[in-house]
């Protein structure tokens, strides 16, 4: 039989698990004409240099050839643009147009997740931020694609050390109570 603290993190898991859904769907409701392997897809090739369709499949968590046909409806949109490199590599790169969108789903994105900080006082988000810091530093030190976890990630709005390269995700401690902008 369960004991009380075993009952409470049961309970704290699953609100948990219903929020980050509830986050997932207001911030993904932004443009109901694509997946959210093609918002992330778009949100990626914005923040990045061009990359392969491996590298991009590996970041949006799908097969090669489910990249390569996400990548041609997007092409057909007019919102990415394949670019041949040496030999058989092609790299993928945001268009103007895809610029543009990434962007909207973006500023969507961020105000729907606002709207989820709103309830919460100054001092509790900036103690939630240093929770949500050390629970993604944990993430990533279980050795998860740090690429994958920041797919969708506001640069401009981001200090994120995975993507600064400031922190090494393998030796990274859960424990650490030091924020990505300290180390």
């Amino acid at each position: 039989m369960p004991d009380a603290r075993e009952n409470v993190e049961k309970h704290l898991s699953n609100k948990f698990a219903a929020l980050s859904l509830a986050i997932t769907d207001a911030t993904l409701s932004g443009d109901a004409a694509l997946a959210p392997t093609a918002v992330a897809a778009l949100i990626t090739a914005a923040n990045n240099p061009p990359a392969s369709i491996g590298e991009m499949a590996a970041i949006v968590g799908l097969t090669h050839s489910a990249t390569v046909r996400l990548i041609d409806r997007l092409e057909a949109d007019g919102l990415l643009h394949r670019r041949r490199r040496v030999g058989r590599e092609v790299l993928v790169e945001i268009t103007p147009a895809g610029r543009r969108r990434a962007d909207g789903l973006q500023e969507h994105r961020l105000a729907a997740s606002s709207g989820f900080l709103a309830s919460l006082s100054a001092e509790e988000r900036d103690l939630l931020d240093g929770l949500v810091d050390r629970m993604l530093r944990d993430h990533a030190a279980r050795g998860h694609d740090r690429r994958r976890l920041c797919r969708m990630c506001s640069r401009t709005n981001c200090t994120c050390c995975f993507e600064a390269g400031l922190l090494a995700a393998k030796d990274a401690s859960p424990d650490d109570p030091a924020t990505c902008e300290e180390v």
